[in-house]
């Protein structure tokens, strides 16, 4: 063996003789890493790793050693995370505990909105970055959904109403240019003769996103540590709610304060009476954006309860309205007259919208939904009437979920607001 290798490899065991040595403390003492024994385990791994390979490269070839290389991965196989956020267990003993949550089991609607993969982040933070359990003081986790919308798929039913809107990201202020008016004149016509003219005017809209946000309750930090249900309790309850508050805005936003403009209050949109029965009513909505040429793409967004009494019709022979020749109503897939349905209690009970949301609508964000958490937060009345604390004081953590968004309106005609009273 060259010397230099040689001297490479004596190196490589050293550097591993010492991080299996903090190891070995560690476990003799019954505890986790000290944030400094993380550090200095984590180095010694990667300059070990780093010196080995450099060995390897100046023999030429493998080497005699493959076993302490091979101990090697298995001391830093144990003090990483898997790919699913959680620690594996190896044969030197020290691990963490496994989440059993996993992005099967978020709620449907939020992995319908992009899904997230801040639950294993968070966990990361908690346990450690070598494993030892403990949170950070306060930090931060960027979520991220697709920016552009999948197409839907046939048979597929489409959860949430992001699927279905196109998103850039963007500032906090922004300008677009609104459609008011779209009248097609062209025709044919004959050679010299006068051109006829179309109509079609904008108008400029500006406008800014707003922030969607709440907070958590104090957590004590040592459920965060144990925290075998942190990615459902946070991942689910607290990015489900900031979506179904944006929901809202884009369909209920009155435009006003810290509201957006959604689109039930944005003007110059259409209008759809009751007619005769509930398909009829549903079926001429879709008639309007037909004429249009608005269809491609649409969807319609109902109340759960509206939606039931759709699945729930049925003729004087009490057979349902379900498949058939003209698909009227298609449960599994979540369709109408032939196009998806989002089923939100965003939307108010006893009206639906018809909407063409690629093209008469875009999210803007500057910030996608994001958790904070910090234990610097002062409660006045913490522990009983004017008698108060921090949570730093009494081991609490506290989190917030947030996001900053816009909604732009280009073609007001592309939506369809119908009366499903009779």
């Amino acid at each position: 063996m060259p010397a230099d290798a040689k001297t490479l490899r004596m190196e490589g065991r050293k550097a591993l003789i010492e991080a299996k040595g903090i190891a070995a403390l560690a476990e003799a003492e019954g505890r986790d890493f000290t944030p400094n024994e993380a550090r200095t385990v984590q180095a010694a791994i990667a300059k070990g790793r780093n010196l080995l390979e450099q060995a390897a490269a100046a023999e030429r070839g493998p080497g005699p050693d493959d076993d302490l290389k091979a101990t090697l991965r298995q001391l830093g196989d144990d003090i990483a995370p898997s790919g699913d956020g959680s620690f594996r267990q190896g044969r030197t003993g020290f691990h963490e505990r496994a989440s059993g949550a996993s992005k099967a089991s978020q709620h449907p609607r939020v992995k319908a909105a992009g899904g997230s993969d801040w639950g294993s982040k968070v966990r990361d933070a908690v346990s450690g970055s070598a494993g030892y359990k403990g949170i950070l003081a306060s930090g931060a986790v960027p979520l991220t959904v697709p920016l552009d919308p999948e197409p839907i798929r046939i048979g597929v039913p489409v959860l949430a109403l992001r699927q279905l809107i196109p998103t850039v990201t963007g500032p906090s202020r922004f300008g677009y240019l609104r459609q008011t008016v779209r009248t097609n004149n062209a025709a044919p016509v004959a050679r010299g003769a006068l051109k006829p003219t179309s109509v079609y005017t904008w108008e400029r809209i500006d406008d800014r996103t707003r922030t969607i946000a709440h907070l958590s309750e104090p957590i004590a930090r040592q459920d965060l540590r144990d925290a075998p249900s942190l990615e459902r309790v946070l991942d689910v309850e607290m990015r489900l709610g900031t979506e179904l508050s944006l929901e809202g805005q884009i369909i209920n936003g009155s435009g006003s304060g810290e509201n957006m403009t959604g689109i039930a209050n944005v003007s110059g949109s259409q209008a759809q009476a009751w007619d005769t029965d509930l398909l009829t009513t549903l079926r001429k909505a879709k008639t309007k954006l037909e004429v249009n040429s608005f269809i491609e793409g649409a969807a319609y967004v109902m109340h759960p309860n509206d939606w039931e009494t759709v699945e729930l019709l049925a003729n004087n022979e009490a057979d349902y309205y379900l498949g058939g020749p003209v698909q009227t109503v298609d449960v599994t897939a979540r369709r109408l007259w032939g196009l998806p349905v989002v089923s939100t209690t965003a939307q108010t009970a006893g009206t639906a919208h018809l909407v063409n949301f690629g093209l008469a609508t875009e999210l803007q964000l500057v910030e996608d939904v994001r958790l904070d958490w910090s234990e610097n937060v002062y409660d006045p009345n913490a522990l009983g009437a004017g008698s108060g604390a921090s949570d730093f004081q009494r081991n609490m953590v506290r989190f917030r979920c947030e996001m900053d968004a816009g909604l732009k309106i280009f073609q007001p005609s592309a939506i369809v607001e119908i009366d499903l009273t009779a």
